[in-house]
């Protein structure tokens, strides 16, 4: 490797140099008009904030800030008016929070647009704030963003003064303390006087209530005396006699059971004959409301509403292929003795006839 010229070096070395060194700042920028009077270097005042960059030659939006009310208490809240006049191409927006700590604690905010005559737009931001602490404060210059072609920029407001007034104002040292105060008793309803009447005046009335009742002479209960009814035993004929020995022995084979249709055709024989037998009536070829209707007169009218309920039930497993449950058939068998019984029993009409 060929050596580099002892000249060549040292330009290198001074360039290095050169470019090592810090670049001198850029002059400072001046505040906008409404913070001139305002001291650069005064504590409460806040950061300096200069305003962004020019976007494509575009006029800058004018901020401006006040507040109402301008001296307040300790605690109480004030309103920050932020007002934004800017072209309609651009858009403006405050940041998402204001740095006020520990100063003032911003609680709520909104905003209202107005469209002006010389074609602009105008903004009015309101920023309600709360002051907790004492003294001269000065909100600082709030950051106004605006967007316009794509880029983004900035302007500043002016900053507001204000005065925070407190009860400690007029007390020289404000870390003395009052001096201790005695306790004051509280008034609270007592409710037990009005409790224990109540419960006098209840057990009164239960006393008395029992007393009367006590006092009040027995009534003496009338004696019943239970007279059996005489049951009048029904006379079996003889087609009576037969129909029920059929029944019983229908119902020992279980046939209404094991072959319904064929139990109940065999059940609604025994019970036409028992009506043919008895009552001289014709059943062949009667469909059953001929029948019924054949013994509406000589059957009596109790036993005729029993056995035109129980036809009624068994037709509908003779022609409708029902089949009943062990305990719907033995209640048919049960309901067609009836039927039986009570057709050769003397009525009550006849009996007193």
């Amino acid at each position: 490797m060929r050596r580099l010229p002892h000249a060549l070096v040292i330009v290198a070395l001074a360039a290095g140099v050169a470019m090592a060194q810090p670049s001198p700042p850029p002059p400072p920028t001046p505040l906008p008009d409404g913070d001139a009077g305002v001291p650069a270097a005064a504590p409460d005042a806040g950061p300096i904030i200069v305003d962004g960059p020019d976007l494509l030659g575009m006029a800058r939006p004018q901020a401006s800030a006040a507040a109402a009310p301008s001296r307040v208490r300790l605690g109480d809240t004030l309103t920050l008016f932020v007002e934004v006049v800017y072209d309609e191409k651009v858009t403006v927006n405050l940041p998402a929070t204001l740095d006020l700590d520990p100063y003032f604690e911003e609680t709520r905010r909104s905003s209202s647009d107005e469209r002006r005559t010389d074609g602009t737009r105008k903004r009015t931001f309101q920023v309600q704030l709360r002051a907790w602490e004492l003294g001269d404060l000065r909100i600082p210059p709030i950051q106004v963003g605006y967007t316009a072609g794509g880029r983004q920029s900035w302007v500043v407001t002016n900053t507001v003064p204000i005065e925070v007034t407190g009860s400690l104002s007029n007390v020289d040292d404000k870390t003395a303390l009052m001096d201790d105060t005695p306790p004051v008793p509280l008034r609270r309803r007592d409710y037990r006087g009005p409790i224990a009447a109540m419960a006098v005046v209840i057990m009164l009335v239960i006393f008395l209530v029992g007393w009367r009742i006590y006092r009040r002479p027995r009534a003496v209960a009338p004696t019943f005396t239970f007279v059996a009814p005489v049951a009048e035993k029904a006379r079996l004929t003889g087609p009576a006699e037969r129909a029920l020995a059929a029944i019983d022995a229908l119902a020992a084979k279980g046939t209404l059971v094991t072959d319904p249709r064929d139990g109940y055709i065999e059940l609604v024989g025994i019970m036409r004959t028992f009506a043919a037998e008895q009552f001289g009536v014709p059943i062949v070829d009667r469909t059953t409301d001929e029948l019924l209707r054949s013994l509406a007169r000589p059957m009596p009218k109790t036993a005729h509403t029993l056995a035109r309920r129980w036809f009624a039930g068994c037709d509908l497993v003779k022609y409708a292929a029902e089949r009943p449950e062990k305990d719907t058939s033995d209640r048919d068998l049960s309901a067609g003795r009836e039927v039986i019984v009570t057709a050769v029993t003397p009525s009550q009409e006849a009996a007193h006839g």
